[in-house]
């Protein structure tokens, strides 16, 4: 939700599709009696004692949390065990593919991620409009 701290709604783009969630972006906001899952956005990576926060919250609520290439260095042993990660890779051109073309994640040589991309859970505006302050 654009221009919130944090709000709540249902997740629509990880594994845990459907929970009522606490999403947090630039603070943690009150965890309510509906709150089943909490979920850090990549923003969240910029906030004082980021990693600590989370960390606390770890073992007692599913949490998913958004990475990329220059967040994940901050991720901890903890996070990776108990975490749902979210890996964002910006790049707009794999939306112009049609729906049987692939998508290659180079890792190095000999190991790569490959999927097609109607396999892909899509996610649009719609998905999101349901989500409340």
């Amino acid at each position: 939700m654009q221009g919130k701290d944090f709000w709540y709604g249902k997740e629509v783009e990880g594994r845990l599709f459907g929970l009522y969630t606490l999403f947090n972006r630039n603070k943690i906001g009150t965890i309510t009696d509906k709150v089943r899952h909490l979920y850090f956005t990549i923003e969240f990576w910029k906030t004082k004692d980021c990693v600590q926060k989370i960390e606390s919250l770890l073992l007692d609520y599913p949490i998913s949390i958004e990475v990329n290439e220059d967040t994940y260095k901050l991720v901890t042993p903890n996070m990776k065990v108990h975490a749902h990660l979210i890996y964002r890779i910006k790049d707009v051109n794999v939306f112009d593919l049609k729906e049987t073309d692939s998508v290659f994640i180079d890792g190095n040589i000999y190991n790569v991620l490959c999927f097609t991309k109607h396999n892909a859970h899509n996610v649009n505006y719609v998905n999101y409009s349901y989500d409340t302050k």
